[in-house]
């Protein structure tokens, strides 16, 4: 099976939709150069291209990177640690690894070679819809009065550990030979040089990981680990390389024995491939309505944290699923902000009411929008929280005197509520989830024969 050949107006297409902004590589060929180029230069890289996938081998000058080194704030200069490595590839093998990608996709999509629980680098998947399926389970759990035990892996330097010859394998084993062929051509002899400053580093070869920077990175990665092993009666949800595990049992000890097994599995899966679990940041926790005692789970003999939170995709969540505590932290986030936008947005200033508000809106507003459509689940007290510190921001954006109703600032500057918020969230939550391509979103809407004991709100129930 060839790989489909490239055309000019193919090649032309991509190179205009490159940033010119971005900085080159080791070639110092820019975007905007590539975008100079007349027909005959765009017909040039088309043979080029198309003589790579002819021969299943890249260049070598494609697969070199240079790397920059960026200080990280209020770090010591002198340990490796405080700089962020940022990794530069030549601005040609870019193009040529959108075009590739572009012949990768319909063969993954077509296989189904990636699990319907990884939400992870796939388009019209987001990290709301994955934390959705996890609290769909811990509502069912606190309904039946069980106990949903949940374990959040944490993976040490998942992109830049990956075996390269267990990837070789897997891409032998899931894709067709040409591309598997192309595919071990690029991720292997990459090498890589270290530039501070006016000094460079010698050329060193990369022994693992999917190279940074590369549009192709996520996709093997995604391909890596799509056999990740699941264990009966468990759930299993993943978004990249942060990994979730359920578990539902009658009591804490037979939830507990349940997600051990399934554990044990997934640490068995992980020494084969190489894949290194960070036991001290991963998180145990047990939802659950009445007091019992937590047991223990561990990894390679080492006992996992337990919490009665647990921080998954940036939301917050309780053993009791109140959402408390999130909304605390938001409003926590909040203060810090405001302090530090003070001086431009406070009722010294003399930036104009519009521009105070855009920065609010741009700043501010997608702090506590995220996850509004989940978190708005939470008690009304708990909401008020929220709206409380909204109306001191929007009284120091107006300059209101004491005696100006809030609902009357909030009409004048046409801002919305966050109950107004929540309802607006819910719908189109609700309106993507009717039409997602995964069927495991689409669960969520099922809410026929659910069992309703408690008294308490539901993101279906934000739908209404």
């Amino acid at each position: 099976m060839p790989i489909t050949p490239i055309s000019p107006k193919e090649v032309w297409e991509t190179i205009k939709l490159l940033n010119s902004k971005k900085a080159p590589g080791l070639d110092l060929i820019t975007a905007q150069m590539l975008k100079e180029l007349p027909f005959c230069g765009i017909m040039k890289l088309t043979h080029l291209f198309n003589a790579s996938f002819r021969l299943r081998f890249v260049p070598e000058q494609w697969k070199t990177a240079e790397v920059i080194t960026i200080p990280k704030p209020g770090k010591p200069p002198e340990e490796v640690a405080s700089y962020r490595p940022i990794s530069l590839l030549p601005t040609i093998s870019k193009v040529y690894e959108q075009l590739l990608l572009k012949r990768l996709t319909p063969i993954i999509e077509e296989k189904q070679l990636i699990p319907v629980h990884q939400f992870g680098f796939r388009d019209k998947h987001f990290t709301i819809d994955q934390v959705h399926r996890i609290i769909w389970d811990i509502e069912k759990a606190l309904e039946e009065k069980k106990v949903c035990s949940a374990i959040f892996l944490d993976v040490a330097q998942a992109f830049d550990k990956v075996w390269h010859k267990g990837l070789e394998f897997k891409l032998r084993k899931y894709l067709p030979k040409a591309h598997s062929l192309l595919l071990k051509s690029y991720i292997s002899d990459r090498y890589f040089r270290v530039r501070y400053e006016d000094a460079c580093s010698s050329f060193r070869k990369i022994a693992a990981g999917v190279p940074q920077g590369s549009v192709l990175r996520p996709t093997l990665y995604l391909l890596y680990i799509a056999d990740i092993p699941k264990y009966q009666g468990t759930k299993i949800a993943t978004f990249a390389d942060n990994t979730s595990i359920l578990a539902t049992g009658i009591n804490t000890q037979y939830a507990t024995n349940k997600l051990q097994r399934a554990v044990n599995k997934i640490m068995d899966w992980a020494k084969r491939w190489r894949i290194k679990l960070n036991e001290s940041n991963s998180q145990h926790i047990n939802f659950i309505n009445r007091q019992e005692f937590p047991l223990p789970i561990t990894i390679n003999q080492q006992r996992i944290p337990y919490a009665n939170t647990a921080k998954y995709l940036g939301m917050t969540l309780d053993a009791k699923l109140r959402w408390k505590k999130h909304i605390l932290i938001k409003v926590k986030q909040l203060k810090i902000i405001k302090r530090k936008l003070y001086w431009i947005i406070g009722r010294q200033s003399k930036l104009s009411i519009h521009n105070k508000l855009m920065l609010y809106k741009q700043i501010m507003k997608p702090v506590w929008t995220y996850g509004i459509q989940l978190w708005g689940c939470s008690k009304a007290s708990n909401i008020n929280k929220i709206q409380i510190f909204l109306n001191k921001v929007l009284q120091n954006i107006v300059d209101a005197r004491w005696y100006m109703r809030n609902t009357d600032i909030i009409k004048d500057i046409n801002i919305t509520t966050v109950e107004e918020e929540i309802t607006k969230a819910a719908r189109n939550h609700e309106l993507r989830l009717a039409s997602h391509q995964n069927i495991e979103a689409v669960r969520l809407l099922n809410t026929r024969g659910q069992l309703r004991r408690l008294k308490r709100t539901k993101p279906t129930d934000l739908f209404q």
